[in-house]
């Protein structure tokens, strides 16, 4: 537990992602209301429920950088303590667990990122303790069960891909004393923080799902080309970190072998996971999104070997099979990937959209270089982890903000008198709704959009001055919904038309005349 510790916060570090859901969490506590630009409610955050537990530990602290990575580091130890104390029996099975996650240089690097990793660890580990104590589930067990998938909802949507084969299952076929319309009420009940969630994102932002959401449905891409992206997503991050990927395909296929239907349901909700992060096209942070898949799969095997009986042996050579690929994933991955020290300290390039994102920002927001900045110059080195000469631009022009060419989120998090969007637009609820524009060279979740004739100068005055007639009349509808009074009835029936699809032709006749235009 201890060396776990050491080794998260020896490689502690920030991703510049994880600064656009701190934006939120400190506009929240200091009263400008749970929004990414003062004055204007959309959100850049696709994990709300981690977000409010920053904004919860800001409130305390008023400290962002130490805040956050403590919060981090505490989530993922209290999933490893899980793992470790409640899931392995044996010394061996610690060892095992121990290589296997602290061998993943993608693990450990989402550990303290600021990213939702961490919860999802500490969710999953909750979730897997309460699948794991029963055999059948009380009305009390169903109703945790539900809470937890809920808040793993909150954390973020798609991860409960990996658990709603074994939750469909418990709730249709291992109630105890519990009917049906008894599990659909408690089911009900115990999806509630999610529910509500949906309802207060509806109603406060305009929209159910986050505004980047919007931003990687919105591309056009055809669908090849996104499982092409996916495919080459897991390769390069295998050739990074065989680990996360090799062992998550092991223990589904290991599974197999087991007689106990719940683990092969766990596991079928890893082998879903793993399909659909293909068909996204993965990401552009390396081996992210296989975290937590390798997290839940050690958590599976552990639990899974402890529960049949010891004799069996198959189980003894299934573990034997699961300790050897855990072993030779370690060796390839600090072998060939890249030596033990590189691995941790420095990254690797490949010529592709896909990055090591810990290697880029490791120097200006890892905990070591920090605290030697705040020792020798009393100050954090972060904020210099961008150029301001975009924002100094803005403030020499008197301007209160602008549509930028690259709004990180450091840069907006130093920077928050001033509005600062950019046309990635993952906190822009207007051009986040646009079409956006193809380039051969696509990164996931990063395409720009086109900025309207007048829409920067909509911004800079606070007032829309977009010259298409559509899409100022779209734009008028997206600032009453973001800007206006929040019980004003225009704004609620604006909403639901926005929802229902209603104003979707003033997008759709825009792209048409753009088109006709590129044709010319």
């Amino acid at each position: 537990m201890i060396g776990f510790i050491l080794i998260v916060i020896a490689l502690a570090w920030q991703s510049d992602d994880a600064y656009h859901g701190y934006v939120m969490s400190r506009n929240l506590v200091e009263g400008h209301g749970f929004v990414y630009n003062i004055g204007e409610r959309s959100t850049a955050s696709t994990c709300p429920l981690f977000t409010l537990i920053i904004a919860a530990a800001y409130f305390i602290t008023r400290e962002m950088y130490f805040t956050s990575l403590l919060v981090c580091t505490l989530l993922s130890a209290g999933a490893y303590y899980i793992l470790a104390y409640k899931f392995c029996k044996t010394k061996e099975q610690v060892l095992i667990g121990f290589l296997a996650l602290a061998g993943s240089q993608a693990f450990i690097s989402y550990t303290t990122s600021g990213l939702e990793n961490s919860l999802l660890f500490f969710l999953s580990a909750v979730f897997l303790e309460i699948l794991v104590k029963h055999e059948k589930y009380s009305a009390s067990s169903m109703l945790k069960m539900a809470v937890v998938f809920s808040l793993l909802a909150m954390a973020r949507m798609d991860e409960v891909l990996l658990f709603i084969p074994v939750i469909v299952w418990v709730y249709l076929f291992k109630r105890d004393n519990v009917s049906f319309i008894q599990a659909v009420g408690l089911g009900i009940l115990g999806l509630m923080p999610f529910i509500l969630w949906e309802a207060f994102a509806t109603f406060y932002f305009g929209f159910p799902f986050p505004n980047p959401a919007y931003v990687k449905l919105g591309t056009s891409i055809p669908m090849i080309q996104y499982l092409k992206r996916g495919v080459l997503y897991a390769f390069y991050t295998a050739l990074d970190d065989l680990v996360v990927v090799i062992v998550p395909a092991a223990v589904v296929i290991l599974t197999l072998f087991s007689k106990r239907i719940k683990y092969i349901l766990v596991a079928a909700g890893l082998a879903i996971y793993g399909i659909y992060i293909v068909r996204i096209g993965g990401d552009f942070m390396m081996g992210r999104h296989f975290t937590n898949m390798l997290f839940v799969a050690v958590s599976l095997f552990m639990i899974m070997q402890n529960s049949e009986l010891p004799s069996f042996k198959v189980m003894r050579q299934l573990r034997t099979v699961f300790n050897a690929t855990v072993i030779i994933s370690v060796v390839f991955a600090a072998t060939f990937g890249r030596t033990v020290g590189s691995q941790y300290l420095m990254g690797h390039n490949y010529s592709s959209q896909i990055s090591d994102e810990r290697e880029y920002y490791f120097n200006t927001t890892g905990l070591y270089n920090n605290i030697v900045s705040l020792v020798r110059t009393g100050k954090l080195c972060i904020p210099d982890t961008w150029n301001n000469e975009a924002t100094e631009d803005l403030r020499a022009n008197g301007l209160n903000g602008g549509i930028i060419e690259n709004a990180a989120g450091i840069l907006v998090y130093y920077n928050h008198d001033l509005y600062l969007n950019d046309t990635y637009a993952l906190g822009d609820p207007f051009l986040s709704k646009l079409p956006a524009n193809y380039n051969d060279n696509w990164r996931v979740g990063h395409l720009r959009r086109e900025v309207p004739h007048g829409y920067r100068a909509s911004i800079w005055f606070d007032r829309n001055e977009i010259k298409d007639k559509d899409l100022h009349e779209y734009y008028e509808k997206i600032r009453l919904i973001t800007r206006g009074k929040l019980f004003d009835s225009e704004r609620i029936r604006s909403i639901i038309e926005m929802n229902m699809g209603k104003y979707q032709y003033l997008i759709d006749q825009y792209e048409a005349r753009r088109a006709q235009e590129e044709e010319k």
